[in-house]
């Protein structure tokens, strides 16, 4: 089988019902839903007798410490720390859109790679491609997956599964929310999980330096002066360096989203060395951003995307700001 091979929930069960060692992994700066997809996985298939690694390409934020295994996760930053990785038969990706979104671990020898994802964006770079753009977030997919495998959802399980989908549907304010995302959720809570402490987990343990990176967010946000439908804040690599890189950029760019008027926001953040930009973009139904992402190489959702364009800030801003403005125009145009 080659890459980008359509196949379906039961080509992937089966790789991973033969393979005897797994590695799971996530992408570069791991989110919520990569890192509860990523736990997930580790312990259902450990209860299946597999041997089972999650190598993470970049540093996971302590805010995920709360969940059980957090300790596991071995971050693996590096082409040499890569080949160090005994080979696996079967590398699972979580969440990731694209290859180059693995980092390092892309480079697990593996005989096996799973492309497990919900991303429309998803560019079906595995093996085996178990890509579900219906699922709300990754953990649904891992979800439908274990069923297939005939691993019971209990209280730990249901914990990770819970992370993915508070963190993917924001909350459940996004609009990625459905019906069937409450009839789901509704099964975790079934097992007993403290669905309150994990939001406050998730939400209520910000340090003094998280708090220094929110003021410094608020101090940059603007509302772009043609558009008014569109704010954002942009990060030049200096003032990211006077007040820290913080373990996690979390939901910053949900503060421009909550200006009354919003529609299409986003948050740039330059590199240190000013030679790239990564981009996060948000949008309100019918505003779109997912389209702006994929044309700067990124992806994501039609709502929620991202990507990092080479160049300064300014460079990057004077490509990025244009489109999106063009994106609110062409909402306004097709409602009419």
């Amino acid at each position: 089988m080659t890459p980008g091979d359509a196949v379906t929930y039961p080509a992937a069960a089966r790789a991973l019902s033969s393979a005897r060692t797994v590695a799971v992994t996530t992408h570069l700066n791991p989110d919520g839903d990569g890192i509860g997809s990523g736990l997930a996985l580790l312990y259902a298939l450990e209860r299946l007798g597999k041997r089972v690694r999650f190598l993470c390409p970049s540093a996971v934020s302590r805010i995920y410490a709360f969940l059980p295994g957090f300790e596991r996760i071995e971050v693996v930053g590096d082409a040499a720390q890569a080949a160090a990785i005994e080979p696996v038969d079967v590398l699972i990706s979580c969440d990731a859109g694209d290859r180059q979104r693995l980092g390092a671990t892309a480079a697990v020898v593996h005989t096996t790679l799973i492309n497990l994802d919900h991303h429309i964006t998803n560019t079906r770079f595995g093996t085996i491609n178990l890509v579900d753009v219906m699922g709300e977030s990754s953990g649904v997919v891992v979800e439908r997956l274990l069923r297939r495998l005939k691993v019971p959802l209990d209280r730990q399980l249901a914990e990770y599964l819970y992370t993915t989908i508070v963190f993917d549907t924001g909350r459940f304010m996004h609009s990625n929310t459905t019906a069937h995302t409450f009839r789901w959720t509704a099964r975790l809570l079934a097992t007993g999980i403290d669905a309150a402490a994990i939001n406050r987990s998730l939400t209520y343990t910000r340090s003094m330096h998280d708090l220094a990176i929110q003021r410094l967010g608020i101090d940059h946000l603007v509302v772009d002066d043609q558009e008014p439908r569109l704010a954002g804040i942009s990060l030049p690599a200096a003032d990211i360096l006077a007040v820290g890189e913080p373990d996690d950029w979390g939901e910053m760019v949900e503060l421009p989203r909550s200006l009354a008027g919003n529609q299409v926001a986003y948050l740039m953040r330059e590199s240190k060395d000013r030679s790239s930009v990564r981009v996060s973009m948000r949008s309100n139904p019918p505003y779109e951003v997912g389209g702006v992402a994929q044309a700067f190489g990124g992806g994501g959702h039609l709502q929620a995307a991202g990507c990092t364009v080479s160049g300064d800030l300014a460079q990057v801003k004077a490509l990025i700001i244009p489109a999106l403005r063009r994106q609110c125009a062409a909402a306004v145009s097709e409602a009419r």
